[in-house]
């Protein structure tokens, strides 16, 4: 008897310390959470490059809210959809909106920090702190 309470208080140990996969399993994880694309490497290449008469982003913008709803900013503009984690991928639509004709954008979730969207290959990284450059 206590030969299999030690074996099955020992794989619980050895469950409980294996490595987890980062990849989140809900839209519960990505509530408040916020992802950005880069358009420029540096804050001073996107200063360099600013004109006098008009602002051009620095950067793209998800915002992951509560409720399955989701913001993106792609250029001035905010556009407010829904998203749903399916596997390993975030399904977010936009509806009636000029700057995604297709209304619907697709991540692939490469681990809690890093988005990879899957129409432009681009590599959207999780927002933390007060700067975009930090």
């Amino acid at each position: 008897m206590k030969a299999n309470v030690l074996f099955v208080f020992t794989l619980f140990l050895l469950v409980s310390f294996c490595e987890r996969e980062e990849h989140v399993k809900s839209d519960r994880d990505f509530a408040n959470q916020t992802f950005v694309y880069k358009y420029f490497k540096t804050e001073k290449e996107c200063m360099d490059s600013q004109t006098s008469d008009f602002f051009i982003n620095c950067h793209a913008q998800i915002n992951f809210l509560d409720h399955g709803e989701a913001e993106i900013m792609v250029s001035d503009i905010i556009w407010r959809g829904e998203y749903n984690v399916i596997k390993n991928s975030i399904v977010l639509t936009f509806p009636n909106n000029f700057e995604l004709p297709d209304e619907t954008l697709v991540f692939k979730i490469l681990n809690n920090k890093k988005l990879k969207r899957v129409d432009n290959h681009t590599i959207w990284e999780k927002f933390n702190g007060n700067s975009i450059w930090d």
